[in-house]
């Protein structure tokens, strides 16, 4: 063994017996600057720091409500269905859910400004079938029509849709559960966008939603798109649904998970037929965040649709949309008075409810609205008609009975 005195001649040693070979001295370029090396490096004090990034999340304080107006809740339906917000419209299978929200459907489509008993907004209307048929939507709109006098073929602003069977999902569950956005609801949006309509039905929850009703977050993820929609767009969007066991046998309109009743601001329930009489149903406000919940609503099938028309039972919102179109229709036939531009009651040019309709100051009461209210009134005696002109020439006009 060779006794080496240091580290340097062992080095020295291993080089003269070839084990260690060095590049010569010449072929190693001089280097004079960091170039050779890469980028120099920095100098620390001129590192910046990471900048954060910008917050999706921005708390406010009270004072940035100040010197404004508080937004007031609109509703497609007073006191049930807002505007702007998911309702779900439950009843069990043949209670009547489709055929009530084809009324609405009409209601808003034709203008006729009310819906079993409350005031309703007119405006396009989109009926998103996924279960029902276009025969079966066909014969509820014509017999709802005939009901209501209106002209089927001239709802323009009732649109209806009818995807194939395998096309209805709005929503699809992976198998992490994370839901994902299908054709059909990228179609919807779009549409709405375009259209902007005042109300969306879609039937039903069963129809269109493709996850675990049980599932919390599934559920909850599912509401929030449809709420997202309805808002960004100030729509109403009602979505029909089937309740569960429980649901049925408490007549709590609760469909599996209760998320689904959380979840939402509104919530309305169409019970079964009354045991005593088969063509009675009540219509209960189950839940209403903005207004007052518990509303419950009689109606009887009439034969073409279903009724309010209950003896001793009114709507408190029908008797008050009845007294607020009668003040109007006062107020402008006041106003054709004092311009000496009389009005009458014939179904003719000159008609009170058609010319009022016209009027800027209708407020988008329909012709219809201002027929009903004239009715009441001529009944009440709160207005009249009165007869002038010579034997060759009658005229009829109307005024207030105080008059």
């Amino acid at each position: 063994m060779l006794n080496l005195p240091n580290r340097a001649m062992g080095l020295r040693v291993f080089e003269d017996l070839g084990y260690v070979q060095r590049p010569p001295v010449e072929d190693i370029p001089p280097v004079e600057s960091f170039d050779a090396f890469g980028e120099a490096p920095a100098d620390p004090a001129e590192i910046e720091p990471d900048q954060p990034k910008p917050s999706a999340f921005a708390p406010i304080t009270p004072a940035a409500w100040k010197d404004t107006e508080a937004e007031k809740q609109r509703w497609l339906v007073t006191g049930r269905i807002p505007s702007g917000d998911l309702t779900i419209l439950a009843g069990n299978g043949g209670s009547g859910k489709t055929e009530i929200s084809t009324q609405l459907l009409v209601s808003v489509a034709a203008g006729l400004g009310d819906w079993l008993g409350s005031i309703a907004e007119a405006g396009p209307a989109l009926f998103l079938s996924c279960e029902e048929p276009e025969s079966n939507v066909r014969d509820r709109v014509e017999r709802i029509c005939k009901h209501r006098c209106v002209d089927p073929h001239g709802l323009a602003d009732l649109h209806m849709l009818f995807p194939d069977l395998e096309e209805t999902w709005l929503a699809h569950a992976g198998k992490d559960g994370r839901l994902s956005r299908a054709p059909l609801l990228d179609w919807l949006e779009a549409w709405i966008k375009d259209h902007r309509p005042r109300l969306v039905v879609i039937d039903s929850i069963a129809a269109v939603f493709d996850g675990e009703a049980i599932a919390r977050r599934q559920v909850r993820a599912f509401l929030a798109m449809l709420r997202k929609i309805a808002r960004e767009h100030d729509t109403a969007i009602v979505l029909l649904d089937h309740p569960s066991v429980r649901g049925m046998a408490d007549g709590s309109g609760t469909a599996n998970s209760v998320d689904w009743r959380n979840s939402v601001r509104s919530m309305l329930h169409l019970s079964d037929p009354d045991k005593d009489d088969q063509d009675v149903r009540t219509l209960e406000v189950k839940k209403s965040n903005y207004g007052r919940s518990g509303e419950k609503v009689t109606l009887r099938w009439g034969g073409l649709t279903f009724t309010t028309a209950m003896a001793g039972e009114a709507s408190l919102y029908r008797a008050a949309a009845d007294r607020d179109v009668e003040e109007v229709f006062l107020k402008l036939l006041d106003k054709r008075q004092a311009q000496h531009r009389p009005v009458h009651a014939k179904n003719a040019k000159g008609s009170a409810p058609t010319e009022f309709a016209a009027d800027p100051e209708a407020g988008g009461i329909s012709a219809a609205g201002f027929r009903a209210a004239m009715e009441r009134m001529l009944s009440n005696g709160r207005i009249k008609v009165v007869i002038s002109g010579p034997a060759s020439r009658r005229r009829e006009h109307l005024e207030r009975a105080g008059d």
